[in-house]
């Protein structure tokens, strides 16, 4: 009798001694899904560019060394693959002499300390991402009322979270927890993706799931009245749309028709609707009635930059020129080419556009071309292709979203993109097998 309640006793210490360590990795992993979900909070004087915080990508890589200590760290192929490209970008930098310590790190080094987001995203369940962003994004809205409601309140509240926070200014909406309502708008409308792709997976295992975040992740959205989230919701909701699958109606080709009509009322009706003040609704009422309005736009920064890092890839016969070369060379490649000229920039534009190339990088795509050449072209490809052969659910959005974060001035250090891609390498939030010649 005594030997057996011994014997209880031991395994109840033993059942103790490997829960804890079991216990610790998944508050871990969980408190680093939440800084993902919040990637502006800063917490000491480290920050990515654009006051992006490394913590959520600090904390996996101590969620995988707790991983590789106390049980088995699954790490695949394409996991490897894409740390050899990081390794890469890390060693290949131009004039290392004359590269500053601080750009090195935050910059050449974001694709290997991101590299533990891609990996720890693998371990997380479809119920752990539901409760963080069921969590996050009332956060979100509150503090985006705050800044509505008292613009001092706000600011006292929230810049020792995120000390670039701009709050609401010249006509823009709130900026929440980020420095800028672009920064917001755009966020929450990749939360709303991740809402999504979260919602059909708990639906596909038979849960009863609620609807309200969705709602919350579009009201923020429209909260910020940034032309960037009101874009990418846009573009989302017409993806949803049109690759939708309905139970008994499979095909796609009345869906094309009804967008197509949509489109060409939209492009009678609408010279007759007067600007709203809305800085989101605005610019895309001026994308409908003169695309090539958007070069007296701030978007004249991104499309002549993203044009400058392809002919940046050009000039350089596809090698790059090394790490840091943007900032030091963005500006006479503008200059050798006449982008100027070439994009008719006019007024204020013709003289700001050209500076914009001694300041943050405002794309990355043009980061990734001018700097890496066609290792990163290749990069990128990997990642897109990866994603497109996972059997995630919304895989046409996930490639969006993608796309949108990296033509925008968005880092290769920002969270949320490297969640989405290592979820879609998670058969959690699979909705359908893989297909075959994925490195899922």
């Amino acid at each position: 009798m005594m030997s057996q309640a011994m014997g209880t006793a031991w395994d109840g210490r033993a059942a103790m001694s490997v829960a804890a360590p079991d216990m610790l990795g998944r508050i871990a992993l969980a408190v680093a899904l939440v800084l993902c979900c919040l990637p502006y909070l800063v917490f000491g004087p480290i920050a990515a560019p654009s006051q992006v915080q490394p913590w959520a990508a600090l904390l996996c890589w101590a969620f995988l060394v707790h991983r590789l200590l106390t049980a088995t760290l699954r790490v695949t192929g394409f996991h490897l693959l894409v740390l050899c490209f990081a390794l890469w970008f890390m060693l290949y930098v131009s004039e290392p002499g004359s590269v500053g310590l601080d750009y090195y790190l935050r910059r050449s080094a974001s694709f290997v300390i991101c590299w533990a987001i891609l990996v720890a995203a693998t371990y997380v369940s479809p119920s752990l991402l539901w409760r963080v962003l069921a969590f996050t994004l009332p956060l979100w809205t509150m503090f985006a009322l705050l800044g509505f409601v008292s613009k001092g309140a706000y600011l006292a509240v929230t810049r020792p979270l995120v000390p670039t926070a701009s709050g609401i200014i010249g006509g823009r909406g709130a900026t929440s927890l980020a420095p800028e309502a672009t920064d917001f708008g755009f966020t929450m409308a990749f939360m709303l993706l991740l809402t999504l792709v979260t919602r059909k997976a708990l639906s596909r295992d038979g849960a009863v799931v609620p609807v309200w975040p969705v709602g919350l992740a579009l009201f923020n959205v429209l909260l910020s009245q940034s032309g960037s989230g009101f874009f990418a919701v846009m573009v989302l909701g017409g993806l949803w749309y049109l690759t939708q699958r309905t139970a008994g109606r499979g095909r796609l080709w009345p869906r094309y028709l009804v967008v197509g009509l949509m489109v060409l009322a939209a492009l009678f009706l609408i010279g007759t609707i007067p600007e709203t003040g809305i800085r989101g609704v605005d610019l895309i009422l001026l994308t409908l009635r003169s695309p090539t309005g958007l070069l007296d736009t701030t978007l004249s920064y991104r499309i002549v930059q993203n044009a400058v890092g392809i002919l940046g890839m050009m000039d350089s016969h596809g090698l790059g020129y090394g790490a840091g070369a943007f900032l030091k060379l963005g500006g006479a490649i503008y200059a050798r080419h006449d982008l100027g000229a070439f994009f008719g920039l006019t007024g204020y534009y013709a003289t700001s556009v050209p500076l914009s190339f001694d300041g943050s990088p405002l794309a990355y795509f043009p980061v990734l071309f001018l700097e890496y050449g066609l290792i990163g072209l290749t990069f990128a490809v990997l990642l897109f292709r990866t994603v497109a052969l996972s059997g995630i659910s919304f895989r046409p959005l996930c490639l969006a979203m993608m796309f949108m974060t990296w033509v925008q001035s968005f880092p290769a250090a920002y969270p949320p993109f490297w969640l989405l891609i290592g979820l879609a390498l998670n058969p959690g939030f699979w909705i359908a097998p893989a297909r075959q010649g994925g490195v899922a």
